[in-house]
Parts: C-alpha cells; structure tokens; sequence
C-alpha cells in the first residue's frame, strides 16, 4: 500500500512538534496536522520548567522570561521555603515557545496542514479531516492534547481536571507587603496546597515587569476556580495595588497508566496519552524525554517496514518512566486524604525536624521520587504526618511501618 507521508502527527503543540523535528531528522516525510490558525495560541499553561529541559532542547535566551531558585510552600498558616544556590527553574513565554518549536519543525522540511481531525483508522493509517479530506500515513501519532481525538478513537478514558490561570500586574507595594520584604522577591515561586483543590494547586509565579501568573488547576468548574483565585487576590493584595489583565483556562489530563499507548498504526504521546506529573499535572520535560524514546522507535519501525515494532514503545515508557510516576501519584493520593488543619500540622512537623533543608537539598520538580525516598529512609514521614493517618499512608505506599 502506497502512503502519503511515513509519519502524520495530529497536534503542532510543543511535543508533536519537537517530535516532528526529531524525525525530520531521519528522512522521513512528516506531516504535522493541527485545527489551529495560529500555534501556540491560546495560552493554557504556567510556562514554569525545569531546567533540565535543557539536556533535550535548545531555547533562545529571549524566550525566557524569568528564573526561579526556589519557592514558598504554603498552607493555611504554614510556610516552608525551598532555596537552590542557583536557578533550577525557568519561567518560559510559553507563545513564543510553542511557535519557536513549531517554525523549527516546519524548517526541516516538515509539512504542516491546517485542518480539523474528526476521526482515524488505526488499521489502514488514514486520517480524516473535518473538510472531508483524508490523509494516509505508515504512523499516526496523536500528539493533540487533553481532548485528544486520536485517543478516544483507540477508546482511551480522557479524564481530566480544569485549569485557570490570571495574568496579573502587582504594584511594589503589592509585592513588598505579600513577600513581607523578602530578598530577590522574583526568584521565587509561591505554592498554595489546599484540600478545596486538590488534586491540584494554586500558584502565584513572577514573569516580568512586575507581572505574575497566578492560577490553579482543580477538579472544579472555571467558575468555581475564578471565585477561587479572586478570592487569594483579595486576601493577600489591597484592592488598588493589583489589575488582573489577562485570563486564560484549559484542562489537564489525569495519569493514567491503564490507557493504551498505542494501537496498529497509531502511537500516542504528550497529553494525548496523559504523560504527566502526576503531582503537578506538568508534562513538558516528560513529554521531551519521551520524543527521544518515540523517534528511535517510530524511525527503527519504518525503515524496517515492521509496524509492530510500535509495541516497544510502550515498553519503553514502563521501563523509563512508570516507578517515578507511581511514586508522584502515591503522593498525591496520601496529601489528598488530608484536611487544611493536617495538612497545616504536616508543614509545621516538616518546620521542626529540619525539612526545608532537606527539601532544599533533594527536591527535584522532575524526579520527585529521590525526595521522597530520603523521607522513607530517615523515618520522617512519620513523624510529620498525623498518627492518624499512618495504617492509610502505610497501605498506600506499601510499607510496613514498625
């Protein structure tokens, strides 16, 4: 059977773009498919990575807006800080980013449609477009985000929370009175954990110019969100030192390690096969880290003319991926039976026995398991989480507590 292209990928967002070039790399024909006018366009996401982003990518200086060395955690009447001895995060233009990725794909040769996806044939490789044209491929890679069409046609579970998020400029005094003076105020990140919101959080991240993306993702509606984050403005800035410029809202996928990966023709990546932080819902550095994986693969699979050779992907992903992200969704799922007054008890335990320190030392917003596991080691998950709560947190983790 005669194809059009090797590769079709459905969604010209960061990862099926940054996938896009890496396989344009390998002489393939690639065809990138989104129903966007304009990539990268709205925007739906805090724009707050790692820095080992960077062992993936390339991002030009003047798309990063800001870098972050730490952050406060809070709850109720609780702080923690976290404080690097240098950045470890960056505060990214995630418009720019997304375009920047796209026109870099495009640049290596890769053919760009813009058109609706309604539906796929895993079996025979076509793509049907909303204007009724259709599109065969060797591969069909559904990197179309949260709602993704791909998915649901290899009858994936799309379960997902919402997100909203304030683009909001704070005067000085808004900014001294909220940091209560503290130094270098915009290289930290403010962290609100809540048991209203879980399974997510609130955020508060300075951008520039005295600007800040103040958001949260939750399982409530955006209106129940917008009362939320209006609320936290009113609470921590006077009416006169703050002006919401922008809002934004979107949706991000739950982990979910029972969906399929990949079917026949049709492989998945991104939040398209809800590869995210299950504590953060963030996926990029994930998502980046895959596409190294997914291109060998998807590549090893043309130029030997064996499809099936898709199944290694999934493979792949298990081996790479599945204890760190097992281990993010167990925490989750432990802060997730805890109220504001445990969870205010937990910060102030973690205050006493020194883990800011700790914290600060082995914290990785990307590899949240090695802290994780210092906890365990030195014992000190028990001392911080209420006794009555030790059976659950004990059955959930797997551990025999003595």
């Amino acid at each position: 059977m005669n194809f059009d292209y090797d590769v079709v990928i459905v969604g010209a967002g960061p990862i099926g773009s940054n996938l896009a070039y890496l396989l344009s790399k390998n002489n393939l024909s690639i065809c990138l498919i989104d129903k966007k006018k304009e990539i990268g366009i709205p925007l739906q996401c805090a724009g707050i990575v790692s820095k080992d982003i960077l062992n993936y990518i390339d991002i030009p200086n003047d798309l990063i807006i800001n870098k972050a060395k730490g952050a406060f955690l809070h709850t109720k009447n609780n702080i923690l800080q976290v404080n690097k001895e240098e950045s470890t995060a960056l505060i990214i233009d995630r418009v720019l980013f997304d375009k920047y990725l796209f026109k870099k794909a495009i640049g290596e040769g890769v053919e760009f449609i813009q058109n609706k996806v309604i539906n796929i044939d895993s079996e025979k490789g076509i793509v049907k477009c909303a204007n009724g044209d259709t599109i065969s491929s060797k591969i069909i890679v559904g990197a179309d985000g949260v709602n993704s069409i791909v998915s649901k046609e290899i009858n994936n579970d799309l379960n997902k929370v919402n997100a909203s998020q304030f683009l909001v400029k704070i005067d000085d005094n808004g900014v001294n009175d909220f940091r209560n003076s503290k130094k270098n105020i915009n290289e930290f990140v403010d962290v609100y954990v809540d048991s209203r919101i879980f399974p997510g959080f609130l955020w508060c991240i300075p951008t520039e110019n005295n600007l800040y993306r103040v958001g949260l993702f939750s399982d409530e509606d955006y209106k129940s969100q917008n009362l939320i984050l209006n609320e936290f403005l009113e609470e921590n800035f006077t009416v006169n030192s703050y002006e919401i410029i922008e809002k934004y809202k979107g949706a991000i996928p739950k982990c979910n390690f029972k969906n399929k990966l990949y079917e026949n023709r049709v492989l998945l990546i991104g939040d398209a096969a809800a590869q995210v932080k299950p504590t953060t819902g963030g996926g990029l550095v994930l998502g980046f880290n895959i596409s190294k994986y997914a291109s060998k693969i998807i590549t090893n699979s043309i130029i030997n003319d064996d499809i099936s050779l898709i199944k290694n992907y999934a493979d792949e992903f298990k081996n790479k991926f599945f204890n760190e992200l097992t281990s993010q969704y167990k925490l989750q799922k432990t802060l997730k039976i805890l109220s504001n007054d445990d969870l205010d008890y937990l910060f102030k335990k973690l205050k006493e026995n020194d883990a800011e320190e700790l914290i600060s030392k082995y914290g990785d917003i990307d590899k949240q398991s090695i802290l994780i596991k210092e906890f365990f080691k030195r014992g000190l998950i028990f001392k911080v989480i209420p006794s009555l709560f030790i059976k659950n947190i004990s059955s959930i983790w797997n551990y025999k507590f003595k």
